[in-house]
C-alpha cells in the first residue's frame, strides 16, 4: 500500500453532527477524530442502520471523542486512549481494543465505540469497530467490516503526539 492509498488522520476542535428526524445539528466539543476530512463520529453514525435495534439504541449518542480537553477524569481517559493508540499501553478491560468515541456522559464506563488497532512498521490500521458497554462479558455490536482505515504510521503518530500536548 502506498502513502496515496492510505487514509489521513486529523483531530478537529469540535464537529457538528446532523441528527435524523429533522432535529437540529448537535455541536460536539472536545477534539474529534477525522479521517480523510470526515468526522469518525459521523461515519459511524451513518453506519448505525446496519446494527440490530439494541446496537442502534446504544450508539445513539456515541459521537463524543474520548479525547476531551480537561484536567479531570475525562482528560485521563483521553491520555489513556492516546497511549493505547501509540502502542505504549493496553486497555485492560478489552485487550487489543482502543476506546475512540463515548456518549454524553463523557465516561468510557457508560458506553463506548472502540476499534482494533494494529501497528506495523510503516502503517497503523483501525478496524473491527464495535459499540459496547463496559465489561468484556457484555456482548458488543460490531460495525460493518468495510469500515477499516490504514494510516501512514508517521503521520498517524504525529497527530497523536500533538494531541498529547493538548490534553
Amino acid at each position: 500500500m502506498t502513502n496515496d492509498d492510505m487514509s489521513k488522520l486529523t483531530l478537529e476542535r469540535g464537529v457538528s453532527i446532523r441528527q435524523r428526524w429533522g432535529r437540529a445539528a448537535v455541536q460536539v466539543g472536545g477534539l474529534q477524530w477525522s479521517i480523510d476530512g470526515r468526522p469518525l463520529a459521523l461515519i459511524l453514525q451513518e453506519a448505525r442502520s446496519s446494527l440490530p435495534k439494541e446496537g442502534r439504541h446504544l450508539t445513539a449518542d456515541l459521537y463524543y471523542s474520548v479525547l476531551q480537553r480537561s484536567n479531570d477524569d475525562y482528560g485521563d481517559a483521553g491520555r489513556d486512549a492516546l497511549r493505547f493508540l501509540l502502542g505504549e499501553d493496553e486497555w485492560e478491560e478489552f485487550p487489543g481494543r482502543v476506546p475512540l468515541l463515548i456518549g454524553q456522559c463523557l465516561h468510557v464506563e457508560c458506553a463506548v465505540t472502540s476499534a482494533i488497532i494494529e501497528r506495523h512498521d510503516g502503517a497503523v490500521t483501525w478496524s473491527q469497530f464495535q459499540a459496547h458497554q463496559p465489561g468484556p462479558e457484555v456482548e458488543g455490536f460490531p460495525f460493518p467490516s468495510a469500515i477499516t482505515y490504514t494510516f501512514d504510521r508517521e503521520q498517524h503518530d504525529s497527530v497523536l503526539r500533538e494531541a498529547q500536548a493538548q490534553i
